[in-house]
């Protein structure tokens, strides 16, 4: 076996929902730029990609530093949160930034599981909403 499926199924193994569900989480080499409506909200060079497989595989999530976001354009949605089986409860944001509020454009795992301290505070976007920019550093 390869380093990187050792390393995948080690994830597979210790996750706390079981075998099954799992994801692997790097630091991210290139320039992350967040846009939502044309402004940018975020912008990092610390972003970590999370590659989630569960049920289905999902889409990976660049989870971005909260220092890296304006967080003055969104505004916390306490009435709503989710759970993940391997992450915890995500807390939800609204961007505020222009016009009417875009609803859950973001979250974060305040208090994430173990398995996934390494994402604690940083926010990921939905990209119905926003749009990703990378770049070479």
């Amino acid at each position: 076996m390869t380093d990187a499926t050792n390393q995948m199924m080690q994830r597979r193994k210790d996750s706390p929902n079981g075998a099954g569900h799992y994801h692997l989480a790097d630091p991210y080499p290139f320039q992350i730029r967040v846009l939502i409506g044309g402004r940018e909200v975020a912008s990092t060079r610390d972003a970590i990609i999370l590659k989630e497989v569960g049920t289905s595989l999902y889409n990976p999530t660049f989870y971005i530093p909260p220092g890296d976001v304006q967080l003055e354009l969104f505004r916390r949605e306490p009435d709503f949160t989710t759970q993940c089986p391997i992450k915890g409860a995500a807390s939800y944001w609204a961007f505020v930034g222009s016009g009417a509020p875009v609803q859950r454009a973001a979250w974060s795992y305040d208090m994430p599981l173990d398995y996934s301290k390494m994402i604690a505070k940083h926010l990921g976007f939905d990209q119905r909403f926003a749009t990703i920019e990378i770049s070479p550093l």
